[in-house]
C-alpha cells in the first residue's frame, strides 16, 4: 500500500496506517449507529467524508473493513486485560481468569461478541469465519509469555498454540452454544477448572 495516493483533501493522513485507522474509525460509529449488517461501503465513506473509491484504496472490500474493525477491537481487549491475566498466581488461575473475562466481556461488547457469535458468522457470509485463524493467532501470541513464565506449570507435550485453540474454542461453545443447565458465575468458573485446565496444566 505504500505510495498510494492519499485523497482526503487538506487533512490528509500523514501515512496509510492513519489513513486505515480513520477508515476503522469511521466503520466502528456506523456499526454503532446502524448495525453491523446494515452498514455499506457507501456510509462508511461518508462517515469518513471521502470518496468510495478512497475506502476502497485501503481495503479490498468490506469484508476487510469487518474483519479490520474486529480484530483492532480484539488487540484493544487483549492489551486491557493484559496485566489482569499476568498478575494470577500461577498459569490454571490465569486460564480460568481469561476465560471468565472475555466470556463476559463479549456478553456485553457488541463489536468483541461479532466474533463468537454463530448467527453473524452466518449472515454476514463467513466474515467470522474467516476471521477465526487472526484470532487464534492473537490468542496464541497473547498466552505466549504468559506460558513461558510457568513453562514448569504446562502438561507435557502441550505446546502454547493447540493450548490457546484449545482455550479459544472452549470459550466459543460457552458462548454459542446454549448447555443443559445454567451456571452461576462461580460454578461456571469451577467448570472451566474442572474440565479445561487438566488438559493443559501438569497436575
Amino acid at each position: 500500500m505504500t505510495g498510494v495516493p492519499l485523497r482526503w483533501g487538506a487533512d490528509a493522513p500523514d501515512d496509510v496506517n492513519e489513513a486505515r485507522a480513520r477508515l476503522l474509525d469511521a466503520a466502528q460509529r456506523c456499526f454503532e449507529e446502524r448495525g453491523m449488517l446494515k452498514t455499506t461501503v457507501e456510509h462508511i465513506a461518508r462517515a469518513a467524508k471521502v470518496s468510495r473509491a478512497t475506502v476502497y484504496r485501503y481495503f479490498d472490500d468490506r469484508d476487510a473493513i469487518v474483519l479490520g474493525v474486529l480484530l483492532r477491537h480484539t488487540d484493544r481487549y487483549l492489551s486491557r486485560v493484559r496485566g489482569r491475566i499476568e498478575r494470577q498466581p500461577d498459569l490454571g488461575a490465569a486460564i480460568v481468569e481469561f476465560v471468565d473475562l472475555t466470556a463476559r466481556a463479549a456478553r456485553r461488547d457488541v463489536s468483541l461478541g461479532m466474533l463468537f457469535t454463530a448467527e453473524d458468522a452466518r449472515a454476514t457470509g463467513g466474515i467470522i469465519a474467516g476471521a477465526s485463524v487472526a484470532l487464534f493467532e492473537r490468542v496464541t501470541e497473547f498466552f505466549r509469555p504468559i506460558f513461558a513464565r510457568w513453562a514448569g506449570q504446562v502438561r507435557p507435550g502441550v505446546d502454547v498454540g493447540d493450548a490457546s485453540e484449545w482455550i479459544l474454542r472452549v470459550l466459543l461453545s460457552l458462548l454459542t452454544v446454549e448447555g443443559p443447565r445454567r451456571r452461576s458465575a462461580d460454578a461456571q468458573r469451577a467448570y472451566v477448572e474442572r474440565f479445561l485446565l487438566p488438559a493443559i496444566v501438569r497436575t
